[in-house]
């Protein structure tokens, strides 16, 4: 009889200093619900859809991603290289760019943009705007023989004018011409050599 006397007023007491007293506790309250396995599937591949969409829009938007083959902007770039370029910001003038032309990606350096005038003489000299070129290019630049360019040559609206580094292989401007501005990826941010260590 004294340990129930004792039991309640234990109880009465806690309640007067504000504590609740002792009850069972049910285990279903000391663990969380357990989330069914279905459910963490489902999280899991809402999750990986979410990093592949974000991944996919910024391949398309905003980053570019090539591998360079052939030697055509030896030395700065070399063959088997991986670049990356900003698609958000404009070519600019001397810019290192990826483009596209007939469903191929190139890589070249932007040497006139709309309303610079080109220039390739005999000699292979390169005057932009009627200035001698003083680029870091260890080539001279000379005209496409099978080319319909003619020089003097002034860049249209819209339009880019690139040249490979490596200036005997003209497959560039001087061969096909202008590129589309919007046909340029971006001005390259980061190239990593993937051979010759």
């Amino acid at each position: 009889m004294k340990s129930k006397k004792a039991n309640i007023g234990n109880i009465i007491n806690e309640e007067k200093n504000g504590k609740s007293p002792k009850k069972n506790v049910n285990e279903t309250t000391l663990h969380p619900r357990k989330i069914s396995s279905k459910r963490l599937l489902i999280n899991l591949l809402v999750k990986i859809l979410v990093i592949v969409a974000v991944v996919l829009f910024a391949l398309k938007f905003v980053i570019g991603i090539t591998i360079n083959y052939g030697n055509n902007m030896h030395p700065a770039i070399n063959d088997g290289d991986l670049v990356i370029s900003l698609k958000l910001q404009r070519p600019y003038l001397n810019a290192v760019v990826i483009y596209n032309k007939d469903g191929k990606k190139y890589i070249g350096r932007v040497i006139g943009l709309p309303g610079n005038e080109i220039n390739i003489t005999d000699k292979g000299e390169l005057f932009i705007n009627g200035v001698l070129a003083t680029e870091d290019i260890y080539y001279p630049t000379f005209k496409e023989n099978n080319s319909n360019m003619q020089y003097p040559f002034t860049v249209e609206e819209g339009k880019a004018f690139i040249l490979n580094d490596y200036r005997e292989k003209t497959e560039d401007s001087r061969s096909f011409g202008t590129i589309d501005l919007d046909d340029i990826d971006g001005p390259l941010i980061l190239s990593l050599r993937r051979r010759g260590f």
